[in-house]
């Protein structure tokens, strides 16, 4: 039975190259997430932030390179090991992914009929009933997909993730179709997993997201990354590249202005992030 290595990151990326058609799309790609932290995956569309994302989960497969996982390699695991280093990781996909026939309440416990099959029923219903509390959707639980927004669709795809209490959350653009209420109840929900030393890796293009929980920001462009680093490093990078895809990521505006930089200043807890 392999174990994840005491200390390790959360995810590395070494050498990885993948094509997902016949151009390749990261070559050599080398990146390092730390864990008990919130790294977002930043760039303009098309650019590969969710094909990273799916990579570091062992969703795909690179075509050359490792991608390892808190120091194990997800393609040198047994099928039986590989489920049991998986039940400690939820990813909430972009667009939900939910079984149409099946209810809300059977797509969130997914997780417990591959991971723990035999687990006790009163187990699996309070596990269930966390997970939607945390997500807000306790009211949708007998629904199925087709009666949900796009929006709680998200939020059915989010608490599934949290089903199994992970350690390392993957997100693929969390708050995208929820209103300001939801996405602040997110928010919330998400420095809450930060200080309890989870590890978030997540894509999105809302600054107020970015402002509120990254500690660290990666900044890629058409397979590359162009920089990555520490909150603070990456929105005070002079680079004009850098600058002017934060300004088109994160603000649609045309110029990188003090008003940007005051978005971005908020604190991830309510102070002054950059200072």
């Amino acid at each position: 039975m392999r174990h994840a290595v005491e200390g390790a990151p959360a995810v590395e990326f070494e050498a990885v190259t993948f094509s997902p058609g016949t151009v390749p799309l990261f070559q050599s790609l080398h990146l390092t997430v730390p864990k008990a932290a919130c790294t977002v995956f930043m760039g303009p569309s098309g650019s590969g932030k969710s094909t990273l994302l799916r990579l570091g989960a062992g969703l795909i497969p690179p075509a050359s390179g490792q991608v390892l996982y808190r120091g194990i390699d997800w393609y040198d695991l047994s099928d039986h090991d590989n489920a049991v280093i998986r039940e400690s990781l939820g990813f909430a996909f972009q667009n939900g992914a939910l079984w149409a026939n099946k209810s809300v309440y059977q797509n969130i416990e997914l997780p417990y009929q591959y991971h723990r099959p035999k687990a006790d029923r009163q187990e699996v219903r309070d596990a269930v009933a966390r997970a939607a509390r945390m997500a807000g959707i306790q009211a949708q639980l007998g629904q199925r997909p087709s009666q949900l927004s796009l929006g709680e669709q998200k939020l059915v795809s989010l608490a599934r993730a949290l089903v199994m209490d992970p350690e390392v959350l993957f997100l693929d653009d969390p708050t995208a179709s929820l209103d300001a209420q939801a996405t602040e109840k997110q928010l919330l929900l998400f420095q809450d997993l930060k200080r309890q030393g989870r590890t978030l890796i997540l894509v999105t293009q809302d600054p107020i997201v970015t402002a509120r929980i990254a500690d660290r920001l990666v900044l890629m462009k058409t397979g590359t990354i162009l920089v990555e680093g520490t909150f603070a490093e990456v929105t005070r990078n002079p680079d004009p590249e850098v600058i002017a895809i934060l300004t088109s990521v994160l603000s649609q505006a045309a110029t990188f202005s003090g008003d940007i930089l005051d978005l971005l200043s908020i604190d991830h807890d309510g102070g002054d992030a950059l200072k």
